[in-house]
């Protein structure tokens, strides 16, 4: 189960295959919930041999099946069959097939078959060695733990047919796992390997980019169940084993029954004239799905496994911005929980400030002990406008005057950080201060928030206070959408005063950030206000926010569709021409869906249209390379090839999968080719249609619009779109309408 390439969630639950960490050289497998590993072992032999892998197969996002059979098997005796000889028994491989069924509710169930497809009867001894080593996913990933940190690992507990497996941590918490079986093992014994070494392991995380001693870790002792059988000539016999793990704050795991069995109560469903489209687009929606996951505040999409099944603020707000015209409830989620935790208070440590938004929460022991800040921890600054952004398109898509109201305390508590503590020297910029630091603190504090993700055209890191321009995007978007929103409810003052902080953050950035001979924005401005002059994807996320005027919009996205830019497999996030470009780097040239998306949805804002149906038929075909359907969080930025060579990017080692705005990706760029947008004042929902040549109709059912559930259609027609709807649609010019 656990050799395999699989990755299963149910709510809190999840389940990660043959996997690697992102930097420590350690294997992510094992069976995880609230950050810690319950479950790091679950080996399975056939009389005391390994099983030769034949195929494992995911069903749904919380269940697979797995078949394996056996190796050369060499049996003593005269196998049951009765007949006296002494003579040793060679079964040949793939005898025996094992077959498991894999469920994940609240516990991992796994239901074992052995079939006998041999002409006589085999004794057989089915065995399972368990163990859990209880660490801290941020311990997994590589990062430093105090001194005597740990705790200790017991022995396991055993009974006829049940394991126990228990950790005790240093503030007397124990975590526990526990697996019964349906029937009584033939034996259970208990294992206690040696002590391992202590290595020094260079790691290479977001603000973290120093050689670490990893101190020497505690040895797991394992049991194993050993089952023997006797199996018929083509018969079978089965076993189920539930793992149930018992975490260190005693809250029960949480269990959604929709997500075990794919069904989401999904708002809008997408069906076009191209199969694999819809594959693509259901794999988007089921990816969602999964990561959807129950938190002490509420529920909202995790960012990613196997690393980020956590309340995330920028990677779920950037969902949000999404998927919210096909789900707004989910949307309104994600506003919810992150209101919920709030900022309330100026705490250096987890970089907390009244009003601002989250950046990471966890619950692990190395949480708990102090040595993580997450807490949560607040060292992002876009999460903040991108919270005032998603409250503002929510709710004049949905007109939910409930999330409004509710909501509308903690909006007006962000917009004050954005012009206080997260705008110190009143510039109209939002700023970070960024520090070599060590631990879980990070440096950048933007979506590209690893240690190396911001250069000078020299080379130099860019330092001290900094302003990126994405950011100052968002906070422009976010006052203008939101002056709409207010307008629209008799709030005209309001809206005025948002307008005017809109322009000045407009004018700021035209005036600062500027680069007129390579007619794009610089990446940041540093300590000095002087211009990070890197051409990147982050001065795309200025048209998907309507920031520059026309013309410069138009510049900024012909200069981001060069060769040096755009990969073939979507935009870089570096220019190819920088002196730190390195198209294997996790920012610093790689290509990320997510970003894509915003940028090809900027485009089109700017009529580029050819541009933006250019990204998403690039990011279409690398959804055709997986044999899910599905887009990965991140790829390498190497050129595309041409003709018969172009087969697929190259693959990031330790890319989450699924994960959340790789899969929003997906949402967004429906959208984009649809053109839709909701004109608050009109109360009308906007339809401008531009389709890739490999996509002729697009139909939309129950896509919930100003309270109602209007079902779309799209086609071409001649040079131009025939559109109908049923619901207060208005069409862009050249298109044409029917009533359904």
């Amino acid at each position: 189960m656990l050799n395999h390439n699989l990755v299963l969630k149910s709510d809190e639950l999840y389940l990660v295959g043959d996997s690697n960490t992102d930097g420590s050289g350690e294997r992510a497998t094992g069976l995880y919930v609230r950050d810690t590993r319950h479950l790091s072992m679950f080996e399975v032999r056939l009389n005391g041999q390994p099983l030769d892998r034949l195929g494992a197969r995911a069903i749904g996002p919380a269940s697979a099946n797995v078949t394996e059979g056996n190796r050369t098997l060499t049996l003593d005796g005269d196998g049951g069959d009765g007949g006296g000889s002494d003579a040793a028994i060679v079964v040949p491989p793939l005898t025996v097939g094992v077959q498991q069924h894999i469920e994940l509710s609240d516990a991992l169930r796994v239901e074992f078959r052995l079939r006998n497809f041999g002409g006589r009867p085999l004794p057989l001894v089915l065995e399972l060695e368990l163990g859990a080593d209880f660490r801290d996913l941020f311990d997994i990933r590589g990062f430093p733990r105090r001194p005597a940190a740990r705790g200790r690992i017991l022995d396991p507990e055993v009974g006829p047919s049940r394991v126990g497996l228990a950790y005790e941590a240093t503030d007397g918490a124990r975590s526990r796992t526990t697996v019964a079986f349906a029937r009584a093992a033939t034996e259970i014994a208990v294992t206690r390997p040696e002590r391992s070494r202590a290595v020094e392991t260079a790691v290479l995380l977001p603000g973290l980019d120093q050689v670490i001693l990893r101190p020497a870790l505690q040895p797991v002792p394992t049991a194993v169940a050993r089952f023997a059988v006797v199996v018929e000539p083509h018969g079978e016999w089965r076993l189920t084993a539930v793992v149930t793990p018992d975490p260190a704050d005693a809250v029960p795991v949480s269990s959604q029954a929709t997500l075990r069995h794919g069904r989401p109560p999904r708002s809008a469903r997408v069906t076009t004239d191209n199969g694999f489209f819809d594959r693509f687009v259901a794999r988007c929606g089921l990816d969602l799905l999964t990561l959807q996951t129950s938190f002490p505040q509420g529920s909202l999409p995790a960012a990613g496994i196997p690393w980020y099944v956590a309340p995330f603020g920028r990677d779920s707000l950037i969902a949000g911005l999404q998927l919210f015209h096909t789900d707004g409830d989910r949307a309104a989620g994600i506003l919810r929980v992150l209101a919920a935790m709030q900022g309330a208070r100026h705490d250096p440590d987890r970089d907390e400030a009244p009003g601002k938004i989250l950046h990471e929460s966890r619950y692990g022991e190395m949480a708990r002990l102090g040595e993580i800040p997450h807490t949560p921890y607040f060292g992002t600054v876009d999460a903040t406008p991108l919270f005032v952004l998603l409250f503002a398109e929510t709710v004049a898509w949905s007109g939910d005057d409930a999330l409004y109201r509710d909501l509308l305390p903690n909006v007006r508590r962000a917009l004050d950080w954005m012009a206080g503590d997260g705008d110190p020297d009143g510039d109209a910029l939002i700023e970070y201060h960024a520090r070599q630091s060590a631990g879980a603190h990070i440096i950048h504090q933007g979506w590209k928030d690893s240690h190396d993700s911001l250069h000078h055209a020299d080379g130099r890191p860019a330092m001290g206070s900094i302003a990126l321009v994405e950011v100052q995007g968002y906070a422009f978007a976010a006052y203008h959408r939101l002056a709409e929103v207010v307008d629209a409810r008799g709030e005209a003052d309001w809206a005025t005063a948002l307008r005017t902080r809109a322009e000045a953050v407009r004018r700021r950035v035209e005036d600062a950030f500027w680069i007129e001979a390579e007619g794009c924005y610089a990446q940041a401005l540093d300590g000095d206000k002087t211009p990070v002059q890197a051409i990147s994807s982050n001065a795309g996320h200025l048209l998907f926010c309507g920031l520059p005027s026309a013309g410069r919009g138009t510049a900024t996205a012909e200069r981001l569709s060069r060769p040096d830019m755009d990969s073939g497999w979507g935009v870089r996030t570096l220019s190819a021409a920088a002196r730190s470009y390195n198209p294997m780097s996790y920012h610093n040239g790689s290509v990320w869906p997510h970003d894509n998306s915003l940028i090809a949805a900027g485009m089109r804002a700017y009529g580029r249209d050819d541009l933006a149906l250019r990204i998403a038929s690039a990011l279409f075909a690398v959804a055709e390379t997986d044999p899910l359907s599905r887009l990965p969080e991140l790829y390498c930025g190497f050129q595309r090839a041409e003709g018969a060579d172009a087969d697929a990017p190259v693959a990031y080692p330790v890319s989450c999968s699924p994960q959340a705005w790789a899969a929003g990706a997906g949402e967004l760029l429906t959208r984009v080719m649809l053109g839709l947008q909701v004109d608050v004042a009109a109360q009308r929902l906007l339809v401008n249609p531009a389709l890739p040549p490999w996509l002729n109709r697009v139909t939309v059912d129950a896509l919930p619009v100003l309270g109602t559930a209007v079902t779309l259609d799209v086609r071409r027609d001649g040079a131009g779109y025939a559109v109908s709807a049923d619901g207060p649609v208005t069409l862009a010019k050249g298109s044409t309408t029917g009533d359904r």
